[in-house]
């Protein structure tokens, strides 16, 4: 078992022939341990987790490429440590999760990813984290979540979870309701999993690099900004004609 701190990287499973058991110790190298179980330190952040990314970048490039779509990570890198002039005020705390969305067609999808998990006053309303700079939200603490379920799915969670992200900035803010229950999602099964320090780093690289790097992720959100504006105005108009 791998513990990440926020300057320490402690492995639980080192045997000391001395002692005759196995006992803690700490490891330089992250990438060496890839396939360990992960555990979290509660102050763990976002940014930490960079921090010992930082420190054999060049070898994580090339393990995590497929999940960075080829691009380097060192774009992300020199993002996350821009100075912040706004933190982002949605989010309390990131959390990675493993899911099963079953397919009526028979197919199950098995998928390990990142969210922002909304403050207490939005019921926990979950949040992509794909359009956001890293800067803004590397103060956040990590928890990894060992609920496990399968469902039925009518449209994709991430299109879910971007829409209402999406309708919040539209001053629709859907985790007010009392009640939310999603119309487009059945459970089937449910469970306790873990998760390991390979699966930790895919999952915030996959979603962090869902749009490309840094320049083409802003391009992209201007323009969704853009349409979104368009259509306001054209229901603005629209509104006004039924007047």
């Amino acid at each position: 078992m791998i513990t990440l701190t926020k300057d320490e990287i402690i492995y639980n499973n080192h045997f000391n022939p001395e002692c005759d058991e196995y006992v803690e110790r700490e490891v330089k190298h992250l990438y060496l341990y890839l396939n360990e179980r992960v555990v979290l330190s509660d102050d763990f952040t976002l940014g930490d987790l960079f921090h010992h990314l930082y420190m054999d970048v060049e070898t994580f490039d090339i393990i995590f490429s497929s999940c960075l779509g080829h691009h380097s990570l060192q774009l992300w890198l020199d993002e996350i440590i821009i100075p912040c002039l706004k933190k982002d005020d949605e989010i309390d705390y990131l959390e990675i999760h493993r899911w099963g969305e079953y397919w009526d067609w028979g197919d199950i999808d098995l998928s390990v990813g990142v969210s922002g998990i909304g403050k207490e006053h939005d019921m926990g309303v979950s949040y992509g984290i794909g359009f956001t700079p890293l800067n803004e939200i590397k103060h956040l603490p990590f928890r990894l979540n060992e609920n496990f379920e399968i469902g039925e799915v009518k449209i994709p969670s991430k299109t879910i979870m971007y829409l209402i992200r999406l309708l919040n900035k539209l001053g629709i803010p859907l985790g007010k309701l009392e009640k939310w229950a999603n119309p487009f999602y059945r459970v089937f099964v449910k469970g306790k999993v873990e998760f390991t320090v390979y699966e930790l780093i895919a999952a915030v690289l996959d979603e962090i690099s869902f749009y490309g790097g840094p320049e083409e992720r802003d391009s992209k959100m201007d323009e969704i900004d853009k349409d979104v504006e368009d259509a306001m105005e054209k229901y603005g108009e629209l509104d006004n004609e039924e007047e």
